[in-house]
């Protein structure tokens, strides 16, 4: 599904995703990527989207994004309620979708100019 604008100001920009895979410019990933405007993330991430916790968060500085999305696969997987409330707190709340929603809102909130933060699973 291929989901571009190509109106963004940005130097990343989600092309396309299709179960497994997500292609960032004219990269394919197999693999969780954070993405933003301008950077690109391919380390740090767990494999398994039920062991992200708190100090990861912290560690994104998710309180200076204005939206911070989080694609959990195919299909959308909730997370323990006490990592949504940490997000919250932080001052930036984790919106989780599955990941193309989350590319979708992406690539709409990029192409607005807007400082969004996607933390993908293919």
């Amino acid at each position: 599904m291929d989901i571009s604008l190509d109106k963004s100001t940005g130097q990343y920009q989600v092309r396309s995703y299709e179960p497994g895979t997500i292609t960032i410019n004219d990269e394919q990933y197999q693999h969780p990527v954070m993405v933003t405007l301008e950077t690109l993330h391919q380390q740090s991430l767990p494999q398994n989207i039920q062991d992200i916790d708190k100090s990861l968060l912290e560690e994104l500085k998710i309180e200076q994004y204005e939206a911070v999305l989080l694609g959990t696969g195919e299909h959308m997987e909730l997370l323990e309620w006490e990592l949504i409330e940490a997000a919250q707190m932080m001052g930036a709340p984790l919106e989780i979708m599955s990941t193309g929603a989350a590319c979708r809102t992406f690539t709409v909130l990029a192409s607005e100019g807007r400082q969004v933060l996607a933390i993908l699973y293919p």
